[in-house]
């Protein structure tokens, strides 16, 4: 069930009049609705407001902001919880099933879906729009729809593939192969390429301009094993000029870093980000509710600046625990921290592990100690083989992204070395099928095609 959306904006009204809350994906609203649709994508003023309500639904009411960081983080070797919410335990234990209702609020995105296919819609059929807005638009909105399938596929595997608002189709789908879900994300994010300009549509980053779609489109690339594409992808984003990496003890993760390829605005005007409120413990006495495993502490290097700017630690009863701390700020007006989804660090570790696949050693190595250095570790030898290569490319993805939008969980899953790590970290729970999360058992009540995946 995806939860109602409660921000005071002229944004909530316009969205909520084109694009009504589904109690589950199969329960779209009813084509009815195509009048508000058509009224609301009538000049520029609504149908931009339409689309920024698209990034406040994902920022406020959906699951895309923090369960993103904190469920594949439990899943995997960063995170680990002291909760006693059992749904969160079981993500840790890896024994979640398909009435989690947190793997079942993961499905949710499904309504940003809509939202995103809504959009186009009445962007592609309004006589309304300037052209220059109608192409921004709609390429935001192509965008938003690739980066909602992206963790959809790579947290449940094949899944359907809506890409229109009719609820005939929706109400009998079955699971799309996955490669036709990316081959679906790589062309969205393609035809946005055409359409969105290299510079940002507002000041500050939070819609996203040519290279996030571009940054998105390396990532979807790597993940299907195109590597040249993945490479020059990545290296347009690096070449742009409009990104620097900016020094860990200088903000990375403040909203004005020039890191930041794109970000979430917090909506409620008196928090920062949600990470930050969950993360950071609320008095010197608290114990995290979701510390850093000792596994991954010991990951660390010595000398690594990360451990130092990006954890915070506490000794509770002689019992030092560790949690993130890239994100510091848990609440307070105006917000000066945004959810960064997209950053230039990641471009050059995209780029690094498609010239490794390649053979491009020196090349790989040289974007490996860009991130090396900043972190203030020595330089890795442009000499080295492949596969220590690969390890280091390993080595600097974990601690560079952790709990940043699950990448530690998809890159296991990718990898295939989730059953090696989990298998020896988590001995009396991890099972291999717990590399796929459950579809959830309500939707596939309500929608007899949809089949499970192997173990539930």
């Amino acid at each position: 069930m995806r939860p109602g959306s409660y921000f005071n904006s002229a944004c909530l009204f316009l969205l909520m009049a084109a694009l009504p809350s589904c109690k589950k994906f199969v329960e779209v609203p009813s084509p009815t609705n195509q009048l508000d649709i058509n009224s609301v994508f009538t000049d520029d003023k609504t149908a931009t407001a339409a689309v920024i309500g698209m990034y406040s639904d994902m920022e406020f009411s959906s699951p895309i902001s923090a369960y993103l960081t904190i469920l594949p983080g439990l899943s995997s070797d960063e995170l680990s919880s002291t909760s006693s919410d059992q749904g969160f335990l079981d993500f840790f234990t890896n024994t979640y099933m398909p009435n989690n209702q947190y793997s079942a609020a993961v499905w949710g995105i499904y309504s940003n879906v809509y939202e995103a296919n809504s959009c186009m819609q009445g962007i592609q059929n309004s006589r309304g729009l300037s052209p220059g807005t109608k192409n921004q638009l709609l390429g935001e909105a192509l965008f938003s729809r690739a980066f909602c399938y992206f963790y959809l596929v790579n947290l449940f595997g094949d899944v359907p593939l809506v890409t229109s608002t009719d609820y005939r189709i929706a109400d009998t789908m079955r699971r799309t192969p996955s490669s036709r879900v990316y081959q679906q994300m790589i062309s969205d994010l393609l035809y946005a390429q055409t359409l969105l300009r290299s510079s940002y549509p507002t000041e500050q980053r939070v819609r996203p301009n040519l290279w996030t779609a571009t940054s998105l489109l390396s990532r979807a690339y790597l993940f299907t094993a195109k590597w040249a594409e993945a490479e020059s992808q990545a290296s347009s984003v690096i070449n742009s000029g409009v990104y620097t990496m900016t020094a860990i003890d200088e903000g990375v993760f403040g909203n004005g870093s020039n890191e930041t390829i794109w970000q979430l605005m917090p909506v409620n005007p008196y928090s920062n980000t949600q990470e930050a409120a969950l993360f950071i413990p609320g008095s010197p006495t608290q114990i995290p509710i979701y510390p850093l495993t000792n596994d991954f502490v010991n990951a660390f290097e010595p000398g690594d600046k990360r451990i130092t700017h990006w954890t915070g630690n506490m000794d509770i009863g002689g019992e030092l625990y560790y949690y993130p701390y890239k994100y510091r700020i848990p609440g307070g007006s105006p917000a000066s921290e945004y959810h960064i989804v997209f950053r230039l660090a990641e471009q050059y570790l995209i780029r690094a592990e498609a010239r490794i696949q390649q053979g491009k050693i020196t090349g790989a190595i040289q974007d490996l100690n860009i991130i090396r250095d900043r972190a203030g570790l020595p330089p890795l030898s442009t000499s080295m083989t492949a596969d220590l290569a690969t390890a280091a490319l390993q080595q600097e993805r974990r601690i560079e992204l952790f709990a940043e939008f699950g990448h530690r969980w998809l890159d296991l899953r990718r990898t295939n070395k989730i059953d090696l790590v989990l298998g020896a970290l988590k001995p009396s729970t991890w099972r291999s099928t717990a590399a796929l999360w459950p579809i959830p058992q309500a939707q596939r009540s309500a929608n007899p095609f949809l089949t499970q995946n192997k173990g539930y």
